[in-house]
C-alpha cells in the first residue's frame, strides 16, 4: 500500500529528527542501546561512564524523544 509506505517514512523521518534534536550525551546512549543493542554495561564502558548515568541518560533521552514526537502530533 503506498500510502502506508509513505506514512512509515515520515514517521521514521520524524524519529531521526527527534533524535538528532537530542542532546549530545543522551543521544549517544539512546542510539548505541536502541539501534546498536548494547547492553548497559558496554554503553558505560565505551562512554566511559558508570551504569547508572547511562540509564538516567537513557530515561531522559527516552522522555525528550516521547515529548518531541508528541508535539509533532
Amino acid at each position: 500500500d503506498p500510502a502506508a509506505a509513505l506514512d512509515r517514512a515520515e514517521a521514521r523521518r520524524r524519529v531521526a529528527r527527534a533524535i538528532e534534536r537530542l542532546p549530545a550525551r543522551e543521544r549517544e546512549v539512546l542510539v548505541l542501546k536502541e539501534f546498536e543493542d548494547l547492553k548497559y554495561r558496554e554503553i558505560a564502558e565505551l562512554a566511559g561512564i558508570p551504569i547508572g548515568t547511562v540509564m538516567s541518560r537513557l530515561y531522559a533521552a527516552r522522555r525528550r524523544l516521547a515529548e518531541a514526537l508528541e508535539g509533532e502530533r
